[in-house]
């Protein structure tokens, strides 16, 4: 999918998770359906995603994004 592939940039030849294509998927979506967030988001991307387990039988999904 060219919109995840936008979004994801992994290190050397890596291949996204499913997971990782969702994440990246929902923000490109975010990014061309919501006219406030559009400049925001338009820059970014994310290394990785991953789902923890939290309290309460919750679930967090943590986003790793490049520092530079």
């Amino acid at each position: 999918m060219y919109s995840t592939k936008k979004k994801i940039l992994k290190d050397g030849n890596a291949e996204p998770t499913e997971f990782e294509e969702t994440v990246a998927q929902n923000l490109f979506d975010l990014e061309n359906t919501n006219q406030e967030l559009k400049s925001d988001l338009k820059d970014l991307y994310i290394n990785s995603a991953i789902q923890v387990d939290i309290s309460g039988n919750r679930k967090a999904v943590v986003i790793y994004v490049p520092t530079d």
